[in-house]
């Protein structure tokens, strides 16, 4: 056998891996939107709401899930999409303490997406979109293969969304 001079070790290298983010991507009308899995609990079908008198129109209700009672809201008119009377799925989300789901027309998947594939929002454009100060209600735009979705930013939204 010959003799080596040297043993030949393998250096680790650092790779850098990129942080990645789960979503959950839905659709609501023609749109798609995308909530961090970690605020999502649950997708429940619709089931039995009872309106609640006084409260806003968006807010449509409440329901009992397993003993805790969760509102119902319809986000449509908050950013500013057509109004849709049935309601497809009902994603439950948990926001610190606040519990409250949201009319949901189809849950398409789970996926995990590279922090890179975030797009910054151009601030709103007065006369080019559609609904004026809607972009404030997103974080972010999820690149996807052929289309995208607005990353929903919880904070504003449910800001926005007054239950009473």
């Amino acid at each position: 056998m010959a003799e080596t001079d040297h043993d030949v070790a393998a250096e680790a290298i650092d790779v850098a891996t990129e942080e990645e983010i789960r979503i959950c991507l839905f659709s609501i009308g023609e749109d798609y939107f995308a909530l961090p899995i970690e605020t999502l609990t649950e997708i429940i079908i619709p089931q039995k709401v009872f309106p609640v008198p006084t409260t806003p129109p968006h807010v449509l209700g409440v329901i009992n899930l397993r003993g805790n009672i969760v509102p119902i809201v319809d986000i449509r008119s908050t950013l500013a999409l057509p109004q849709k009377t049935p309601v497809g799925q009902v994603a439950i989300i948990k926001h610190g303490t606040i519990a409250l789901g949201i009319a949901v027309d189809n849950v398409s998947e789970v996926i995990s997406v590279p922090d890179s594939s975030l797009l910054a929002l151009p601030p709103d454009q007065p006369g080019l979109t559609a609904a004026p100060g809607r972009n404030r209600f997103f974080k972010a735009v999820v690149q996807r293969e052929g289309a995208a979705a607005a990353l929903l930013d919880l904070d504003k939204l449910i800001e926005a969304v007054k239950l009473v």
